[in-house]
């Protein structure tokens, strides 16, 4: 049997073909994967891209698939616009919710500032203060802390950002 010769970009269309990242990676420190959207597109969001606009608004970065999408979250209205054609969004699925909720409560030091223990669970954490809960917290266990909003604590019990009160915490 004959080796097979394969042509020079054939070869290297497939080393890139490899290399594109879709799925959640602890290799690469500026993406968030928040899952599928709607179309079966990966959304990945650009961690280091994301900035405060003002009270309200985020500035971000996030890949549909392969296509690169700039926008500005409105996290009041939980919706985001992109740009250039100023689309307004709503979440339509959990990845576009994750990814909304992921831009608003992005600490921008994210860095691990403590840990807390919970002390009386169940303990909800929210995805915004008083906000929707995002999990809850079934026993009694230590959290990472992230920094904080009021009497709320950013933690990553959940798998992504979210806060619990400081009345269920022990410091």
């Amino acid at each position: 049997m004959k080796p097979r010769r394969f042509s020079s970009l054939v070869l290297l269309t497939a080393i890139a073909s490899s290399l594109m990242v879709s799925e959640p990676t602890s290799a690469q420190s500026c993406n968030y994967y928040a899952g599928r959207a709607v179309g079966g597109q990966a959304i990945n969001v650009d961690t280091c891209s994301i900035s405060r606009a003002s009270y309200r608004s985020v500035n971000f970065v996030y890949y549909l698939g392969g296509d690169r999408v700039e926008s500005q979250a409105n996290c009041e209205d939980r919706v985001w616009t992109t740009f250039p054609e100023r689309a307004v969004n709503r979440p339509q699925s959990a990845a576009t919710e994750r990814m909304l909720n992921y831009v608003c409560n992005f600490d921008s030091q994210q860095s691990r500032t403590g840990s807390a223990f919970v002390f009386d669970p169940p303990s909800n954490v929210r995805v915004s203060p008083n906000g929707n809960v995002l999990c809850v917290v079934r026993s009694r266990q230590n959290v990472n802390l992230y920094g904080s909003k009021g009497d709320w604590y950013y933690t990553d019990v959940c798998g992504s950002m979210g806060l619990i009160h400081s009345s269920q915490l022990r410091f």
